[in-house]
This record gives C-alpha cells, structure tokens and sequence, in this order.
C-alpha cells in the first residue's frame, strides 16, 4: 500500500498507468504484487492489450517548478500538448495562474536575473570554488529577494479539490508549506507525453544537484506561449465542482468516483477503464474472473470487457476512461 502519511514512506511518484505500463495477467490478488514486480514473465506490455494515450500517476511532492504546456492547436516545432488535471487527495498549496497585477515584463526580466545568478552558483560548485551547501543557501537567499512567487497566484488547496488545466497555456507548480509535512499528495491525469516535449519552465524553485548541476529551463518559450487572459488565470476559472459521480470531464479523459457499499454494476461501452483503490478493499468480477484490490492498487480493464461489478462492504475508488 501506498503510505503517504507515513514519515518514512514517501511515494514520490508512481505511474498508475501509462502507455509503456505492463499488465499483470495471472494476479488475482494486488497482495501478491509486490513478490512478482520485478518479474516480466507473467506480465504483457499494455500495447498488446490495447492503446493507452493517457498517464495516470500518483505524486507526492514539495514543491516544482513554474512551469506550462502549450494549447492544443498552437504551432510548434518543439513543444506538444499535455492536457493534465490534478485531484488532490490532501491539502495541499500551488501556484496556479498570473498574478492580475502582474507585469509580464517584469516577471520575465525577475526568472531572467535567477537563471544567471543560478548558472553562476553551478558554474561555482563545480570548478570547486564554493561547496553545495554554501551554493543552495546563496540561491536560496537571492531567490527570496527576487521573489519570483509576486507574479502568480499562490493557493492552500483543500482535500479532494479538483484543478483542470487541460486547456493549456496556463502557468502552475506545486509549491513547499512548512506547515504541509506531506507535502502534494495528487492523482493525476493527463495526456502520455513526456517532459521534455511538453513541459517549460520558467523557474526551477532554486534547485541545484549534489554535482553542482543545475535543470535547463526554458523562458523564452514560457513567456511566448502563456496566457495572459485574466480571466483564464483565475482559481474559480481553473477548478471543477463534481457532478454526481464524474469529478471531470475533458476532451481528453473522464474521471469518476465511487462510493462502494455492495455491489456496483458498471458497464465500460467500449471503452477501456482504469481503476484505482483510493480507499478499502474491493473485489472486481467479471464472466468467471475475480480481482481482490486493496488500497493503493490499480487494475485495467480492457474495452473488450463490455462489463464488471465492483463489491466492497466499503470503499472508494477513480475509475478513468476515454471522453
């Protein structure tokens, strides 16, 4: 089980579910994972199953970078799309949307002036002139003068908020609360693309590595393709309110919610489900096959499976699927 509330288990990032994910075909019981995860002889990749476009990954992070995907129709040779959403399965705080006093001009010229004085403290620690330690507190320092946090919206996010950023073009990160040990803990849902073509950075938190190494950041490509409509920019904008069981609906993925107390019928209408246990102990039959899933695991149901029933005296789980 996955234990984010454990001071000494820490989840990091779990990928639930991604178009590289391998299926564990011949696991009844998600108890019996762990002995087999490092096995591939039982397990099939996903691609021979079916296409899967979407990533579904459980976070527990700190804080991120400022950062934003490009629109879904805006030219690019080397950025694409990455519709994402977050659910937020603790309180949490991020910066999400500019700020409506915002200069853009000055915000820009504030990431410019940190990129330098970054590239400096690495360039530093690894010619030897100065130690790590010495480097991250002179970055820390710098960086709460510039106070780049002035030019966005900062957040306290209560459990179970939704935040939709599907449409693109919207500035956020998650961000580090002293009084938030666990940190963000989200499920979240978005479109399989990796990091490196979808994702720039305006400003990487400070961030240097044991070897003095710092994250390449993106700025000029940031600031090209934000959006600047305020009202885009706003919290009431960019959050979803449930409707009945389905916690959001994009152009891209569906996610819902279930409350079990017995036996849930579900029919997927041609469409693979994902399942994932956010609370209890359920078992998921169909024809003749019965899983037993515990908190924190997954189980994918392929299209061709026209139906299921998931029973449990009491649990809940997330149920993702195409639009």
């Amino acid at each position: 089980m996955k234990r984010w509330d454990s001071s000494s288990d820490r989840i990091g990032q779990s990928y639930e579910l991604s178009s590289s994910s391998r299926l564990a075909e011949k696991i009844l019981n998600s108890d019996d994972l762990q002995s087999a995860k490092n096995d591939d002889h039982d397990s099939i990749p996903i691609s021979e199953v079916e296409p899967v476009n979407i990533l579904i990954k459980l976070n527990q992070a700190h804080g991120n970078s400022f950062q934003l995907h490009i629109k879904h129709g805006q030219q690019s040779d080397t950025w694409k799309p990455k519709p994402e959403s977050w659910y937020f399965l603790e309180k949490g705080y991020i910066s999400l949307g500019l700020n409506p006093s915002t200069s853009i001009e000055e915000y820009k010229k504030t990431c410019l002036i940190i990129e330098s004085q970054m590239k400096t403290l690495s360039e530093q620690v690894q010619n030897g002139s100065i130690d790590i330690d010495n480097a991250r507190s002179q970055a820390h320092h710098f960086i709460q003068e510039q106070n780049p946090w002035q030019f966005v919206n900062r957040y306290q996010i209560d459990q179970f908020d939704l935040i939709d950023l599907s449409m693109g073009g919207i500035h956020h990160s998650w961000e580090e609360n002293l009084e938030n040990t666990v940190g963000n803990v989200v499920y979240e849902v978005q479109l399989n693309v990796t990091d490196d073509e979808s994702t720039m950075r305006s400003f990487d938190q400070g961030k240097i590595k044991d070897d003095g190494s710092i994250r390449p950041i993106t700025i000029d490509d940031y600031f090209e393709h934000i959006d600047t409509n305020p009202k885009h920019n706003t919290f009431e904008y960019l959050t979803r309110t449930p409707d009945g069981n389905t916690l959001l609906k994009t152009d891209y993925y569906v996610l819902e919610k279930y409350n079990i107390s017995g036996k849930q019928p579900q029919q997927t209408l041609g469409l693979w489900h994902h399942i994932y246990v956010q609370d209890g102990t359920i078992e998921l039959t169909s024809d003749e096959t019965t899983l037993h899933i515990s908190k924190g695991y997954s189980c994918f149901i392929p299209s061709r499976v026209e139906s299921y029933v998931v029973s449990s005296t009491k649990a809940t789980i997330l149920v993702t699927h195409s639009p």
